[in-house]
């Protein structure tokens, strides 16, 4: 049994994932003591011949969704604590040490890292900046509603809330530490740091962020969430992702 699984749902992402592995694998911890699972559904690209190689565990589903392949990653998972990572993340090499000592105090369940933009212009580099002020802001008032950028679960208590929401197509990760805060106390380790690409924004970016705000006053308000959100790339007008989500 392993201390740590880092878990990383894939689906297209031959552009980030071997800096992103390559960060996971170099932490200054002990190697022996953490696996990397990569959780794939069924890319087209060259994702799954960059990342086998550099995985512990690689896994493929013909199902999509990054609630989907969070959970399944964490069903094969060894680590009495599960660490979640985007594929676009590229983690500083004394991430996981913060988030050890973070979970040595037994109370705690969840702990995310704070990343920041590698990339972008000011407005995608603000958002994202800001995205982290409000998650500091809404932990401060014992409101934790953590991002899947970065994020750390104790896998029993993860198994207990039934994990990631998969009828969920965002939002999903806010709803988990929701649920988690429950059995214990969640934390952001402010040096646990990361840096998270801002592709996301690239195009579209007011009526994403504008989406994104939707979606959280939504799921605050009424526990709800809009099923399906497509890659930015399958993303070819301002509104199609308020066309999808009719």
């Amino acid at each position: 049994m392993k201390e740590f699984s880092f878990i990383v749902p894939t689906y297209n992402e031959e552009r980030y994932i071997d800096k992103c592995l390559t960060s996971v694998a170099n932490q200054d911890y002990d190697r022996s003591k953490y696996e990397i699972i990569v959780s794939d559904s069924s890319s087209t690209d060259k994702t799954a011949d960059i990342a086998r190689p550099r995985a512990d565990q690689f896994l493929m589903s013909d199902k999509r969704g990054i609630a989907h392949g969070r959970n399944l990653g964490a069903q094969h998972a060894s680590g009495t604590i599960l660490v979640f990572v985007d594929a676009d993340v590229v983690l500083d090499k004394n991430f996981l040490t913060e988030i050890q000592r973070s979970f040595t105090n037994d109370r705690v369940v969840a702990v995310t890292g704070v990343p920041s933009p590698m990339d972008g212009k000011l407005l995608q580099r603000w958002t994202y900046h800001g995205t982290y002020l409000i998650v500091r802001a809404f932990d401060a008032a014992k409101l934790p509603f953590y991002p899947g950028i970065c994020v750390a679960y104790r896998r029993d208590v993860f198994q207990k809330c039934g994990g990631f929401r998969e009828d969920f197509g965002i939002v999903e990760d806010l709803d988990l530490t929701k649920r988690v805060s429950r059995y214990g106390r969640c934390m952001v380790n402010l040096k646990a740091k990361a840096l998270v690409s801002t592709r996301r924004l690239d195009r579209f970016a007011f009526s994403t962020v504008m989406f994104h705000i939707y979606s959280d006053l939504r799921y605050l308000l009424t526990g709800t969430a809009s099923k399906i959100y497509p890659k930015q790339e399958e993303i070819h007008s301002p509104l199609d992702l308020w066309r999808i989500n009719r």
